[in-house]
């Protein structure tokens, strides 16, 4: 059910404003009494091209590179008609950026060829002195980035009217440290006009799902029967557990191993038992301070970065009461999943020793059988 006053504000103020609604307010196209006069024409297309509004004559049509070196039209080439997410990153960042790119990686590999077909991803630098063509591709491929996603550079200008436009610059932020941007992403529908901004702490479950199925008008029928009675019961998470799904859960696992083909899918190493295989002060620090630890040459920090793909650990801003809620949670989970394999251990021990009795015995009546059938050919 649609929202009234939302929608109406919304087609008032322009993407612009309307994406400063904290991730919650949904770009209506339809066209309200309360428009301003002002409001942009119809493109060459009217309502297929996201209504009156959101169309060729709001969106800027600037000329940008991608990580492969091809040269674009940011709504002629890579929006128009398109359900799109639109991030804006720089390599380098030592923040969250990290974690929307991981975050971004667990949703396309969920779309699987969904990706570069019917949705596509566009991460566009807001550094594009550094972030050079070649600096790009080199990030996707440190990333393993699957087609479907492309990476963007262009002229500095223009990328900071696209950002204007799109909701996506701090207009408070005056002091031109880029490392004080947004790292909200930007989803939508361009045909339609939805546009909703996300938090890179976003469930990836209900992200996939907003641009496999919401953005498309719920176009694709579900592959799976599902059925609310049988939907699990919700159950209450600790602080902990919440600040590893949304702020870790992008990059690493808790017991899946790193046997090849799961390491290749994660961004960096499986966390079981980390708590007792590191200095618990080194851990703690590393939590809170990789940027810093990596600068300072730390050799384990190192080593880490140089084993997952230069990716580094970025500095989520975490609390002294965050990183130990966080650790505390590690360690819970790694001892439920030390308990359960001994358990699953045990029983297999008494699986195999059960098969042995049987073994046993089956071939001491099989003996008997044999000396018996002997017997009676002798005696015949």
């Amino acid at each position: 059910m649609r929202a009234p006053g939302v929608y109406k504000l919304a087609a008032s103020i322009g993407l612009a404003g309307a994406g400063m609604f904290a991730g919650a307010a949904v770009i209506a196209h339809t066209r309200t009494d309360s428009a301003p006069a002002t409001a942009p024409a119809a493109g060459r297309g009217g309502a297929d091209r996201g209504g009156e509004v959101w169309g060729e004559e709001y969106f800027p049509n600037i000329v940008l590179t991608t990580h492969e070196g091809e040269r674009v039209r940011f709504f002629d080439d890579l929006i128009e008609g398109k359900v799109v997410a639109i991030n804006f990153i720089y390599t380098w960042c030592p923040d969250t950026c990290p974690v929307e790119t991981a975050r971004m990686l667990q949703v396309a590999r969920m779309l699987g060829d969904r990706l570069g077909d019917d949705i596509h991803f566009y991460s566009i630098t807001i550094d594009p002195e550094h972030d050079t063509r070649e600096v790009l591709a080199e990030f996707a491929a440190s990333w393993k980035i699957p087609d479907g996603w492309t990476f963007l550079t262009g002229d500095e200008r223009d990328i900071v009217l696209l950002r204007k436009k799109l909701g996506m610059r701090l207009d408070d932020v005056r002091s031109g440290d880029i490392s004080e941007h947004t790292v909200s992403l930007l989803i939508g529908n361009q045909q339609t006009g939805r546009w909703m901004k996300r938090s890179p702490f976003e469930n990836p479950y209900v992200l996939a799902n907003q641009l496999g199925s919401w953005l498309h008008g719920w176009k694709r029928a579900s592959e799976a029967d599902r059925d609310y009675a049988d939907a699990p019961e919700i159950r209450q998470i600790s602080d902990g557990e919440y600040l590893f799904r949304n702020r870790c859960a992008a990059c690493h696992t808790i017991g899946q191993g790193d046997v090849m083909e799961l390491a290749e899918q994660r961004i960096g190493p499986d966390l079981l038992n980390v708590g007792e295989q590191r200095d618990r002060a080194w851990l703690e620090r590393w939590i809170a301070e990789p940027d810093a630890m990596l600068e300072e040459g730390d050799p384990v920090a190192v080593a880490l970065y140089e084993r997952w793909n230069r990716v580094p650990m970025p500095n989520m801003r975490l609390t002294e009461k965050d990183v130990g809620a966080l650790l505390g949670y590690i360690d819970q989970e790694s001892r439920r999943i030390r308990d359960l394999r001994a358990a699953a251990g045990s029983r297999e021990g008494a699986a195999r020793q059960a098969g042995h009795a049987g073994h046993g015995q089956g071939g001491e009546h099989a003996g008997h059988a044999g000396h018996t059938a002997r017997q009676a050919e002798e005696t015949g």
